[in-house]
């Protein structure tokens, strides 16, 4: 399993970059999963609703199923989660997750987004660093690979290597 954080400041392209890798790798055959790192929470119900009472009333999980889709809600122990671990847990069967967000996490390598008028330096540690994805060439002094955002497939490439 590949695991690797996409991360940049708001409104860079993150989204925008991770979906087209998704559709990349996806064409190859290989079985690609997503992880939305959200620092300041989230919500899959709405209050009220009956997975909300579940965890209002103390669950540690709860998990919503239609005929199509399924979601789980688990309460993680404080602070920021081990999303490598987290990874592992929820796809075992993944040959890539991508994790959107995430610039905390330690230990993973990283791809930063930068786009003209939003972000102008890296702001990844060097040994966290894998590349560099820019609207606008190379940043000075970068000393990983450097592509623009319609490169998903040399991207690709290089999460594989």
């Amino acid at each position: 399993m590949r695991v690797v954080v996409v991360v940049g400041l708001s409104e860079s392209g993150k989204t925008h970059l991770v979906a087209a890798l998704i559709g990349e790798f996806k064409r190859r055959g290989l079985r690609t999963f997503a992880i939305k790192h959200c620092p300041h929470g989230f919500s899959l119900d709405l209050e009220g609703k009956d997975t909300w009472k579940y965890m209002q009333s103390g669950a540690d999980g709860a998990a919503m199923i239609s005929s199509e889709d399924w979601a789980v809600v688990r309460k993680l122990p404080e602070g920021d989660p081990d999303l490598l671990t987290l990874a592992e847990r929820a796809f075992p069967d993944a040959d890539v997750v991508l994790v959107e967000g995430g610039k905390q996490a330690r230990g993973l390598r990283k791809i930063e987004v930068l786009r003209s008028g939003v972000s102008d330096v890296v702001q990844t540690p060097p040994d966290e660093l894998l590349a560099v994805v820019s609207d606008r060439g190379a940043p000075p002094g970068t000393l990983v690979p450097v592509f623009t955002p319609s490169q998903t497939g040399e991207i690709c490439d290089l999460i594989l290597s």
